[in-house]
């Protein structure tokens, strides 16, 4: 017989790990801003950053969906090898006469 032993608390820490990790990539985007101090004949390098920051705004906000998605997935799977483990374990208990 083969046993098989799934990191249930695992997989749901791992779940909320991810998913603050997310939080955070959000919050800390919301900083970014226009380059101050530039002169007026450094547009080009005004224009280079914001449309670097626009790119990568983008690409962030993919990254954390991912993060927030894949740590929703990890705990669900988590919450339900646990829950299957539990309800397994019940029904195979002997009943008492």
């Amino acid at each position: 017989m083969t046993y098989v032993q799934y990191p249930y608390a695992t997989l749901v820490s791992l779940g909320r790990n991810l998913t603050t990790l997310s939080d955070k990539l959000e919050s800390d985007q919301r900083g970014a801003v226009d380059c101050g101090g530039l002169a007026d004949d450094h547009g080009d390098i005004q224009n280079a950053i914001s449309d670097f920051r626009g790119e990568w705004k983008t690409s962030l906000l993919e990254l954390t969906n991912n993060i927030g998605t894949w740590g929703e997935i990890s705990a669900a799977i988590g919450k339900m090898v646990s829950d299957f483990d539990t309800q397994t374990a019940a029904a195979l208990r002997p009943k008492e006469a």
